[in-house]
């Protein structure tokens, strides 16, 4: 009988206090995931700039001189390319001005500064609307 009449005291929220509760948590649930799939459609569905269309490779490279980096550069992205700057190891070869059509590719020689045989550095291709394309060069090699 101790059990009963504590069962009957224990009192528990109202319904009509429950269901707003109910009500506001699935807004709050809702409004999140509106938030989070409009962010996710947006990134997904949008042109996104230059950049995206925007792909090099390195088909081939010359670097048996330690003074002559030769880069052999496919666009294989979806608009032409014009390379305003190589970096080699941290050395910049600016003023450049290499367009490359789609799928199609060009030569270029940055300058190395003076690199050492054997020794893997890395190039980066920079186009003028800001893309980055890093390639990594044996300096001694052909590749």
């Amino acid at each position: 009988m101790k059990i009963g009449k504590f069962r009957v005291s224990k009192k528990a929220v109202s319904p009509v206090i429950a269901t707003l509760l109910m009500i506001a948590v699935a807004v709050a649930a809702s409004v999140i995931v509106y938030v989070w799939s409009a962010g996710l459609l947006g990134t997904l569905m949008g042109g996104g700039g230059a950049q995206v269309k925007e792909q090099l490779i390195v088909e081939a490279y010359d670097w048996a001189s330690p003074a002559a980096l030769k880069l052999y550069l496919r666009n294989v992205g979806a608009s032409d390319v014009k390379i305003v700057a190589i970096y080699v190891g941290g050395t910049p070869t600016t003023g450049l001005s290499i367009p490359i059509a789609v799928k199609s590719f060009a030569l270029a020689t940055p300058g190395t500064g003076s690199p050492t045989p054997g020794t893997a550095y890395v190039v980066k291709v920079v186009t003028e609307t800001g893309g980055v394309f890093s390639f990594s060069c044996i300096c001694g090699s052909s590749g």
